[in-house]
This record gives structure tokens, C-alpha cells and sequence, in this order.
């Protein structure tokens, strides 16, 4: 995965099961940022989704992941992200500076677009 749209074609399909809901997804990626897996790790109401730290890197614990990507979906077809998707991006790049687990990007994708908060807040990353 080299670019965010390498991402949304990675995550084809994965919104549509509950496609009016906003859901966070987990992808892992090994060394060479190539996709070991991915999940859903929350499932929220139409326009919000509860997201924590704890819960989203479990998976990429258990998985030995070297670095991950989070990637969440807006049913309102708003591409924008909120204060709380920027908030919440920062806290995730702290967390995964301590378990030495990087977060590579996060994207928010709607049905006909998608927004790279990395290429648009690229400081985020760079703690």
C-alpha cells in the first residue's frame, strides 16, 4: 500500500454490510507496508463511532503488525473530517509511537471520495 488510494481500493466492499453507519477499520501491514490483515474495529451510529486506543491496537498487537492504517467511513457522503476525527487521529499517532506500531495514514471514504488527513495534516504524523 503506497498511496491512500491503494487504501480505498484495499477496502472495496468492506463498508457495505452496514453502509449507514460509520464504522473504523484496521488495516495491518508488515515491514514492507504490504496489508496482513484487516477489521472492523467499531461500529458507530449514522454519524459518529466511538474509537479507542486500547481497542484498536489489539489487533495489531496480536498480529505483530509494524505498522497499521485506520480508515473510517462517512454515511453522509461529507468527506470533511471533524475536529473529533483530527483529535482522535493525533491520539492513535501517540499510541502507536509507544508501542512502536506507526500509524501510516488515516482516511475517511465516502461512497464517491475519500480524504487522506496524513497528505492534509501531514504535522499529525510527525510527532
Amino acid at each position: 500500500i503506497t498511496s491512500p488510494t491503494d487504501i480505498k481500493n484495499y477496502l472495496d466492499g468492506a463498508f457495505d454490510e452496514h453502509h449507514d453507519q460509520e464504522q473504523v477499520w484496521c488495516i495491518l501491514l508488515n515491514g514492507n507496508n504490504q496489508p496482513i490483515g484487516r477489521k472492523m474495529i467499531t461500529l458507530g451510529l449514522v454519524n459518529q463511532s466511538q474509537v479507542h486506543p486500547r481497542e484498536s491496537f489489539r489487533f495489531a498487537i496480536r498480529e505483530a503488525a509494524a505498522g497499521v492504517i485506520f480508515a473510517h467511513n462517512h454515511p453522509s457522503g461529507n468527506v470533511k473530517p471533524s475536529q473529533e476525527d483530527i483529535t482522535i487521529t493525533k491520539r492513535m499517532v501517540e499510541c502507536g509511537k509507544i508501542l512502536d506500531i506507526p500509524v501510516i495514514e488515516h482516511l475517511i471514504i465516502t461512497d464517491n471520495n475519500y480524504f487522506s488527513i496524513r497528505a492534509n495534516f501531514p504535522e499529525i504524523f510527525n510527532v
